[in-house]
């Protein structure tokens, strides 16, 4: 993504740019809105809640591939079908979850209508078609910009093949609509950062309403994101890039963030952050293949995670990094204990939980002993991350396994989210 992203500056707000670590004020008022479906959606499952306690649940996506976004698009239409989706505030993506929600989102009101849209994306991914000349179209456009790069091009190639969709929307039209859907999140790190060992500070987030560092308090407007600025003063405006570009930008290798930096140095800002023309930002996969961070951070009150997980390889080493990263940050995670013999043949439904503030977690990998009966290897081995499209047949078969995650575990899904309204309930502590 080589956008103009943020500028710092001694004062917390400008017109454009903010510095507080605190939620935009346009997402506080969503999520606000959001809580009277999570309300309705409670009461139609018979969950007991104190309504000035009402649970924040928050959906994660992996990374993945394609496998990601079949995967997480099954998961969601058995969540519709299960009556739970409407429990959700919160939908954060990493990597090829992201391809899913930018084509959910498309509908303004995909909540109601995950079905339908399922079915509309799959004769999408079965049938559509690969159009060399609406991508040259594209690139075309792409390549007048000063900053054209190999994201440009990975996106316009790879992430097109594979979606058969350019998606010329903004992510900034999303800003107008209603709480019908949950708030959505998509994630990146910044590569610079990371080498340079500052894990805690390199995670990127981009909303409807901004993009910016989400445990460093430094924010622009979505819409905006790609102009310059220069001690939090629009200096250059540039177009706001359209979802296919976003959607390549994080599943790229790397790609870069053009900043102006400011002279000032606000407490708690990298310095690199401040003094770099240039920042490059990378698949988040690399460092943890789940939005952990984004749901994580403290302003938002996460109480329930449901994480979906369609990493290759060892199925809990997602988890496992987030509650070593949480353990660094001083973020509260719960203790993440695997039986011996689950890491290569793991069940379909995990909970991590305890008595600290930690929220509770529910770990769904994708490929397990329930829904693969005795044959997980031979269905890791047909659904590789880099690989050619998927087949109608491939597609199909896929969501039958994600959704039955779902399916098979309406209950656990529901008790957990008891516990946690339970634990509102309880009288603070002293």
């Amino acid at each position: 993504m080589r956008k103009s992203v943020v500028c710092y500056f001694s004062f917390p707000f400008r017109r454009y740019v903010r510095v507080p670590k605190s939620l935009n004020l346009k997402e506080e008022e969503y999520v606000t809105g959001r809580q009277a479906v999570v309300e309705k959606c409670l009461k139609d499952n018979g969950i007991k809640y104190r309504q000035e306690h009402v649970p924040v649940i928050a959906v994660l996506g992996s990374g993945g591939g394609e496998r990601a976004m079949v995967g997480l698009l099954g998961s969601l239409a058995q969540m519709g079908e299960e009556k739970l989706l409407d429990s959700i505030t919160y939908f954060c993506g990493v990597s090829g979850s992201t391809w899913c929600m930018a084509s959910l989102y498309e509908d303004p009101k995909w909540s109601i209508n995950v079905a339908a849209d399922k079915k509309k994306i799959v004769d999408r991914l079965s049938n559509g078609k690969f159009n060399i000349s609406d991508m040259l179209e594209w690139l075309s456009e792409a390549v007048k910009d000063e900053n054209y790069s190999l994201t440009d091009f990975w996106a316009a190639t790879v992430v097109y093949n594979i979606i058969k969709e350019i998606d010329r929307h903004h992510l900034s039209e999303q800003q107008d609509r209603g709480p019908t859907n949950p708030y959505p999140i998509y994630t990146a790190i910044d590569k610079g950062l990371y080498e340079d060992h500052q894990t805690l500070s390199c995670w990127f987030e981009i909303s409807p309403y901004e993009a910016g560092y989400s445990h460093v308090g430094a924010y622009v407007i979505t819409s905006l994101f790609g102009s310059q600025f220069e001690e939090g003063e629009l200096k250059k405006v540039v177009k706001e890039e359209d979802m296919l570009y976003l959607q390549g930008a994080l599943c790229a290798s790397s790609s870069e963030i053009l900043i102006t930096g400011s002279a000032l140095c606000p407490a708690g800002i990298p310095p690199p952050l401040l003094s770099d023309e240039k920042q490059y930002f990378e698949d988040a996969g690399i460092l943890l293949n789940s939005p952990y961070v984004a749901a994580l951070r403290p302003e938002r009150k996460v109480d329930l995670i449901l994480s979906f997980d369609f990493s290759s390889g060892d199925p809990f080493l997602t988890v496992k990094k987030a509650a070593d990263y949480c353990k660094e940050a001083g973020i509260p995670f719960p203790s993440v204990v695997i039986e011996p013999g689950e890491e290569k043949n793991p069940k379909d439904f995990y909970v991590f939980k305890d008595e600290t503030k930690a929220p509770i977690v529910i770990y769904i990998p994708l490929f397990n002993t329930v829904n693969c009966e005795g044959w997980i290897e031979e269905w890791r081995k047909r659904y590789k991350t880099f690989q050619d499209p998927y087949s109608k047949e491939m597609i199909e078969d896929l969501l039958l396994v994600s959704s039955g995650n779902v399916k098979n575990n309406k209950e656990k899904i529901l008790n957990e989210i008891k516990a946690a309204c339970a634990r509102l309930s309880r009288p603070p502590t002293r």
